[in-house]
């Protein structure tokens, strides 16, 4: 079975699909109904958990990139040092598998692509954030599904990181709201197959449906203050009185 998935791109495809190969794993040896070792690299394979938090970790966190010989969730045992037939990785001993590699998996992180928009923090800050209780709809849910929505197949986007994106980059080089619907007409009409917003409006929808969003805060035109809590009302600014 593959492991080379542990170390991509959080959210990518092949991270995806890796861990539902794990999960699907997990399933085939163990009881759905007993907690398992957690072995995302925050919880180390130190903590049990239900099977869907452990699925949830493992999205946000990733796999503990040593844990190549997954004897904790139905592999055989094998002591000493073996080496993986795919990777290339070398394994911990059972003597030592819970103390060394722990230490190096916290240094041997996988690198991020250039220009790595950091969608996985977005998703972590809502994971840790939410209210999870038995009444309330998942949040967390809700965008991880949608980051299963591609972009384009082996494309290095899914709709949800690209939307993020290009609002960003509108942002950023302040971008009227004219003109960036009318870049998103032309490349919704350019790539018709492609899940792309044709206006401004359909890309803040989308990430609205998701519970997320920003307010927009007037500025001062010299830059001196932001009309916000006490300043949310006037017209002219303070210092310059400029409108």
């Amino acid at each position: 079975m593959a492991r080379s998935w542990m170390n991509t791109r959080l959210f990518s495809k092949e991270h995806r699909d890796g861990v539902t190969e794990f999960m699907n794993f997990v399933s085939h040896n163990l009881d759905d109904s007993q907690e398992i070792l957690c072995p995302c690299r925050k919880c180390l394979n130190q903590l049990h958990k239900h099977k869907g938090e452990v699925e949830d970790h493992l999205y946000i966190y990733g796999m503990t990139n040593t844990y190549t010989r997954w004897i904790h969730h139905g592999e055989a045992l094998e002591v000493g040092l073996n080496e993986n037939s795919e990777t290339g990785d070398v394994g911990c001993s059972v003597e030592t598998r819970d103390i060394d590699c722990h230490v190096e998996t916290e240094m041997r992180e996988p690198e991020d692509e250039p220009d790595d928009d950091k969608i996985h923090e977005i998703v972590q800050e809502l994971y840790t954030a939410e209210d999870r209780g038995p009444a309330t709809q998942s949040k967390f849910a809700a965008i991880l599904e949608e980051m299963k929505q591609e972009l384009h197949p082996d494309g290095p986007y899914t709709r949800f990181s690209f939307v993020v994106k290009l609002l960003h980059i509108k942002s950023f080089y302040r971008i009227s709201n004219a003109g960036f619907s009318a870049f998103l007409k032309l490349l919704s009409l350019a790539f018709p197959k492609c899940p792309i917003p044709a206006s401004y409006d359909e890309a803040k929808k989308v990430i609205r449906a998701l519970g997320l969003g920003y307010d927009s805060i007037h500025v001062c035109p010299n830059n001196c203050v932001l009309f916000r809590k006490k300043l949310a009302k006037m017209d002219k600014c303070p210092v310059c009185g400029a409108s």
